[in-house]
């Protein structure tokens, strides 16, 4: 997570300030960790003196072979990338550079727009903005290197009258990043094939503030009227995964136009790349969470420095619970590492105070996390996450207890959720306040998981860790979820002529004290409305029912959830449902995990269609249900075992339930 940096800052501590574009770039191997050797080709120097040699920036992270490293807040460059780069000398580099304060220290050109573009700032015109803004902090204009062509081509062309694309529609409105989902595109202009054309999704690296497009092998299909792209998180330079906002699109002829709309992205996970040869496209590919200490999931452990700050320590293990609860993340403490106390891929999950100058000015904490590649029975390649290790800076104001930020500090149990969020393979969000959006400001906390978000996130990298093909070794075990304390096998709403009818039901229930029913009116809603608090079964192997009848008068839609609590206090939450005025009950699928037979109990005596979509939302199974009928057996045939979506369709009512095959 980044904290802001006023660019007179930047300015006044960075040794070198040059206007470049990335000529090459290459990734070693330094034993400890994998870094990319990024080599400049400057274009105007606006402070310092350039080297004699080549200007080298380094960048942590990279891939060499199948092995590859990503640690959060470090800028990924592509090929041909340009920006102003505010550098300073590499103290683990002789004779190379790094940015100052991280991401803070690029600020990345659109060419497309003529734009630029940091984590907390934008500027509408290179030429006039930008240039000006620079020149301004450091007391004289820029210094000529050579031409930068591909920009003064930009700048002097005009934009041709009726030439612009526009957009009509954006479909779906909400969804996903790096799921494979797909948005579809409606307008008139996009050009009759694409060409140099891209879509553009707003950056949720830096908030929004630039544009991120998605790889060649993401466009489905592009017509004058008509584009049909995956949502990525993995984007051209890995420059940051898509984000919520207007999308832009570019057509051939370089016109652009932006969207009315907005479309939503709830949450994004984490994708790698990989070139399989050089005249193979680059392909973005989801990580599967593996088991690697033997109980199905991942072992961290504090070194020495992190172990002797107690109120450190307790919080960390806060958000780590919280995440246990909140998706059955598979990860525990052990014993303080002694001998460990640097961050390497060496096998051992380390939790660590920065005492080493790694961390960038203006950031408070990152995650390094390590993936292993390989091909089975020389198919496509599939990744799996092998290590973390997590990274804070000691000498930050942090508020470590449980009490409220205050004078300046931040909030330690916030930014470890979030920084523990990208350990699940959760990418960051566009959603001030949240959990996984980039940048938090002192005073501020948040230490609750979205439902929407980040419970829906982390459950979808559960469910795929589940279900996919993982390398054929035995130290990449399959990952196993921790159980939560309750089973909830079934949990609806239905409105009727005295109130809305809540209904649950629980297969296993351990330690558990009470069900709160909780509504909101708003599904981004921060607090929600307790109505009741219903006493649960304690400690039971068989099935139990509860209901609850809210009598509150239905105007429009209204959400409903459970929050459950143990009798040690930990509290879970249920997924969200919604009812509306007339809406049915909800629908059920049992048994739950199936074998052969899905009996399903249908929420109303409507037509409807009945799917099972996998988890890249490919219906795999399809039945028709004709009116009046209000149960139903699903045999699916053929059905690989893994995870999918009963999915219940009539006219524009719908909903969905998961359930395992084994």
């Amino acid at each position: 997570m980044l904290e802001p940096i006023p660019l007179r800052q930047r300015i006044a501590a960075a040794t070198v300030i040059v206007e470049a574009r990335v000529a090459a770039t290459r990734s070693q191997d330094e034993g400890p960790h994998i870094i990319t050797l990024n080599e400049l080709e400057v274009y105007k120097v606006f402070r310092g003196t350039l080297p004699a040699g080549n200007v080298t920036l380094v960048t942590a992270g990279g891939t060499v072979g199948l092995r590859r490293e990503e640690v959060t807040n470090s800028p990924q460059l592509a090929v041909g990338q340009q920006a102003v780069f505010l550098l300073e000398p590499d103290p683990r580099q002789p004779g190379r550079y790094r940015l100052y304060a991280g991401p803070q220290g690029l600020i990345s050109y659109d060419l497309n727009t003529a734009t630029a573009a940091e984590p907390f700032a934008r500027y509408a015109s290179i030429e006039n903005d930008l240039y000006p803004a620079l020149e301004a902090q450091t007391g004289h204009t820029f210094r000529p290197v050579q031409p930068n062509a591909s920009l003064q081509a930009r700048l002097k062309r005009a934009a041709r009258p009726g030439a612009a694309p526009l957009i009509s529609g954006l479909s779906p409105t909400t969804i996903t990043a790096g799921t494979t989902s797909v948005l579809t595109i409606s307008g008139s202009g996009f050009g009759a094939t694409q060409g140099t054309g891209t879509v553009g999704f707003r950056n949720s690296d830096n908030g929004g503030q630039s544009f991120v497009s998605p790889l060649a092998t993401d466009y489905l299909s592009w017509s004058d009227t008509e584009i049909k792209v995956r949502v990525p998180s993995y984007t051209i330079g890995n420059a940051g995964a898509a984000g919520s906002g207007a999308v832009l699109v570019t057509n051939g002829t370089a016109e652009s136009a932006l969207s009315a709309d907005n479309v939503t992205i709830d949450y994004a996970l984490i994708n790698l790349s990989h070139q399989t040869s050089a005249t193979t496209p680059l392909n973005s590919y989801r990580v599967a969470l593996v088991g690697r200490d033997g109980q199905g999931g991942y072992t961290l452990q504090y070194n020495e420095r992190f172990a002797a700050n107690t109120a450190a320590k307790e919080s960390f293990e806060r958000a780590l619970l919280t995440w246990r609860n909140g998706v059955g993340a598979n990860r525990r403490m052990a014993a303080t590492n002694n001998s460990i106390n640097a961050n390497a891929r060496d096998n051992v999950n380390i939790v660590s105070f920065d005492d080493a100058g790694e961390l960038a000015a203006g950031v408070l904490g990152i995650t390094y996390s390590y993936y292993v590649g390989c091909s089975t029975n020389g198919g496509g390649i599939n990744w799996v996450l092998v290590e973390t290790d997590y990274l804070y800076d000691e000498e930050r104001n942090w508020q470590f207890t449980a009490a409220n930020p205050a004078g300046g500090q931040f909030d330690f149990e916030t930014v470890a959720l979030h920084e523990q969020g990208h350990g699940i393979q959760l990418g960051h969000i566009i959603k001030p306040g949240a959990v996984m959006h980039f940048a938090i400001a002192p005073n501020t906390k948040n230490r609750v998981l979205s439902v929407a978000s980040d419970v829906a996130g982390g459950n979808a990298e559960t469910d795929f860790s589940l279900s996919a093909v993982r390398c054929n070794n035995a130290a990449y075990a399959r990952l196993a979820p921790v159980p939560l304390p309750v089973t909830l096998v079934s949990f609806g709403a239905e409105a009727g002529p005295t109130g809305v009818q809540l209904r649950w039901r629980t297969s296993v229930e351990l330690n558990s004290r009470f069900f709160a029913v909780e509504a909101a009116d708003d599904p981004a809603a921060t607090t929600w409305t307790e109505l009741t608090q219903v006493p649960a079964a304690g400690n039971s192997t068989t099935a139990h029912d509860y209901t609850y009848l809210d009598a509150r008068p239905l105007a429009g839609l209204r959400y409903y959830r459970l929050r459950q609590q143990d009798l040690d206090g930990t509290e879970h939450y249920s997924a969200v449902v919604t009812v509306a005025p007339g809406a049915s009950a909800a629908l059920v699928a049992y048994p739950n995990p199936f074998t052969g037979e899905l009996q399903v109990q249908l929420p109303a005596a409507a037509a409807a269609t009945l799917r099972l979509l996998d988890l890249t939302g490919r219906s795999v199974y399809s039945a028709a249900v004709p009116a009046a009928q209000t149960f139903r057996t699903l045999t699916p045939t053929d059905l690989r075992p893994g995870v999918y979506l009963l999915e219940w369709r009539s006219g524009n009512l719908v909903q969905r339930l998961r359930v395992v095959k084994q």
